[in-house]
């Protein structure tokens, strides 16, 4: 009967497939290696290897990997002489790591294929054993066990199951010069990209930012920070912890720094600095005169308080500090103890709102 992938025969399995798993490990970043640039004889359908039936069965076991270069493994089944019948066979196998595939296909003896072998799960991860059919079978049969994909690899062991049938139709095919089945087609390189095996050439690894080993001005490491971070870059500068000493340029450095003791004079080292508004002064109105429909208003405050040419003004109403409708001041000229002002009131309302606020722009 058909048998399973275990026993005194799987002796020395782990070695084998922690050599496999390697290899294929070692392989998977590196250059492409021809699928039979390793493999031996049993490479083509000539020199395929006899699995020899006793009482019916037979059995033969291999390894077969694409990334070391052995990826295909012929074998010759010869049924009893004038025996017809149906032949099973079923393939099972073990890999390095879940989810490699291997597969197989039966020819007939002048290389016509008979049948593909078929899964036995429809999840990839647990199929791990195939089957196929041959009925009405007589003569000889060529097997082609091989790895699906460019990266899979494994070890198998190819049972076989003959049952003679009591009787059937006799059957002689045509005898046609059939020249040997086309070549597998070599599996597109689609290697996903290790990060931590980065190659640069791998087309998947483009939009990866690697923790290390991107080269320099990788594009996709474009707004990433490196580890370990470098205060140089922005993308740093947003999310790294704050340094010793702490560096104004790191964002979380800032609640380090004190505030900004003296808004008319800011630290430039101190980012609590940056962009202070520097609190409003209010002066009050120690004189005016009209010229035109304007007034002119002298407030005792310039820049020996710290007001400027370019600060605004307006008038307050009474003693609260609600600006006056209407009270808007231009400031004219800005001296050492007095601010000159333009306003459109008259000096009736000056006389019950004598206070101006200026303030920094």
């Amino acid at each position: 009967m058909l048998g399973n992938l275990v026993g005194p025969r799987g002796t020395g399995l782990v070695g084998l497939l922690f050599v496999i798993g390697v290899a294929g490990a070692a392989l998977s970043c590196a250059h492409n290696v021809p699928q039979d640039e390793k493999s031996g004889e049993d490479r083509e359908r000539k020199g395929a290897k006899p699995i020899i039936l006793e009482n019916g069965e037979g059995k033969a076991s291999g390894i077969v990997t694409y990334p070391g270069g052995d990826r295909i493994d012929w074998k010759l089944i010869e049924l009893p002489d004038k025996q017809r019948g149906t032949l099973e066979l079923k393939l099972a196998w073990a890999t390095p790591r879940p989810g490699l595939q291997l597969a197989f296909e039966v020819f007939d003896e002048w290389g016509a294929p008979i049948v593909q072998s078929a899964k036995t799960s429809k999840k990839r991860s647990k199929a791990r054993v195939r089957t196929a059919e041959v009925q009405n079978a007589k003569g000889k049969y060529y097997v082609r066990v091989y790895a699906v994909g460019r990266g899979d690899a494994g070890k198998y062991r190819l049972t076989v199951d003959f049952k003679e049938a009591v009787a059937g139709p006799a059957f002689d095919p045509l005898k046609l010069e059939i020249p040997d089945p086309p070549k597998l087609a070599a599996v597109p390189d689609d290697t996903p990209c290790d990060e931590f095996a980065f190659d640069p050439k791998n087309k998947a690894c483009k939009d990866i930012c690697p923790a290390q080993g991107a080269p320099p001005n990788w594009p996709a490491c474009k707004n990433v920070c490196p580890n370990p971070p470098d205060v140089n870059l922005k993308p740093c500068q947003d999310t790294m912890e704050c340094p010793t000493p702490p560096d104004r340029r790191v964002r979380k450095c800032k609640p380090v720094f004190p505030a900004c003791k003296d808004p008319r004079n800011p630290d430039p080292a101190n980012p609590n600095c940056d962009n202070v508004k520097l609190p409003p002064i209010i002066g009050r109105i120690i004189g005016n005169t009209v010229q035109g429909s304007d007034l002119i208003i002298t407030i005792g405050a310039g820049t020996n308080s710290g007001v400027q040419k370019s600060w605004g003004a307006h008038v307050l109403r009474g003693d609260s500090d609600q600006p006056l409708a209407g009270g808007e001041v231009t400031v004219i000229r800005v001296d050492k103890g007095v601010t000159l002002g333009k306003v459109h009131l008259t000096t009736d309302q000056l006389v019950a709102n004598s206070r101006v606020r200026l303030s920094a722009p």
